[in-house]
């Protein structure tokens, strides 16, 4: 591998083929970044690589050698990073309709509120369109807040509280749920506070609130929940977060291609990646998530359940 590929060496991959000969346990990777010169005297470029070190056994079991499989996948790395890009941009077109629609609601009852005040002589009553007013600047304030942050999403994994992000979220998507008639029922037994990278989760858990707002009939309940947990397939100790609507429902068939790239159920209005992006975003975190769906007549809705580890900064 040194002769072949020098520049290979002090990036792990000699290093991880010593250990599989050592251990006889095979190595798969997928979307490896490696620095790699395309040609003799090229200059070094980020390339990314899905690999597979296979020990070969004679027949006494004795290692003897090692199938090297790997595949430039760099090509698809890049176009997959493109498409996240378009659907964070196109999240962002949805939230800022919501968010318009939220900030014109107070600014119309200020500029009403500020009309009156020169209308009116009296003092006491003055006041009291005054105060009025002030109130729905501290609700245009309340959102701008809550906008900024969703907007400065961190690249690095950091301390961040799950509870904060699921109200946030709420808040962000109040005028939709209002217009839906649909109420969030709230059960947080902790704070969440877990290693992550807020923006992202943040993300997923809009995608989740605006699909099942969009699967509710009115008037609808959606439910989410907050405990400590264990996964007990690991015995790792985290998060589970569990988000229930009312709405009508998925069947299997639906159920098993969810977190395909493009699959929809939208037809015009749903591109088919932000589950798929959201299944990438909760991958890094090394988290789970599953789905319980039942479009029966009398008893309908989608609960989907995360589970979200401690991690180390």
């Amino acid at each position: 591998v040194r002769d072949a590929v020098p520049e290979a060496s002090g990036q792990g991959y000699v290093e991880v083929l010593d250990r599989v000969y050592e251990s006889g346990e095979p190595h798969v990777a997928h979307g490896s970044r490696i620095l790699l010169a395309r040609r003799a005297g090229f200059p070094l470029e980020p390339r990314f690589l899905d690999f597979i070190y296979q020990p070969i056994r004679d027949t006494d079991g004795a290692i003897t050698g090692i199938i090297v499989l790997g595949t430039d996948v760099t090509d698809r790395n890049r176009a997959e990073r493109s498409l996240i890009q378009a659907e964070k941009l196109a999240a962002v077109g949805r939230l800022a309709a919501s968010i318009a629609h939220e900030i014109n609601n107070p600014l119309e009852a200020i500029t009403n509120l500020l009309y009156l005040v020169q209308l009116t002589e009296e003092k006491t009553q003055r006041l009291s369109f005054l105060k009025m007013a002030q109130q729905e600047l501290d609700r245009v304030a309340k959102i701008t807040t809550q906008t900024l942050r969703f907007h400065r999403q961190s690249t690095n994994d950091r301390p961040v509280c799950l509870q904060d992000i699921l109200e946030n979220v709420i808040a962000l998507l109040g005028g939709r749920l209002r217009n839906a008639d649909i109420t969030v029922e709230r059960d947080f037994a902790t704070r969440g506070e877990i290693i992550g990278r807020d923006g992202d989760l943040r993300q997923v858990f809009l995608n989740l609130f605006s699909n099942a707002i969009d699967a509710c009939r009115t008037p609808g309940r959606i439910v989410v929940r907050l405990r400590n947990a264990v996964d007990l397939s690991t015995g790792e100790r985290g998060v589970r977060i569990s988000l229930g609507d009312t709405g009508i429902g998925m069947s299997q068939p639906v159920r098993q291609r969810l977190f395909e790239p493009f699959f929809t159920t939208k037809e015009l209005t749903g591109t088919g990646l932000g589950l798929w992006i959201s299944k990438e975003i909760l991958d890094h975190h090394k988290g789970k998530i599953r789905i319980r769906s039942s479009n029966a007549e009398h008893n309908h809705g989608t609960v989907f359940s995360i589970f979200l580890p401690d991690r180390k900064p």
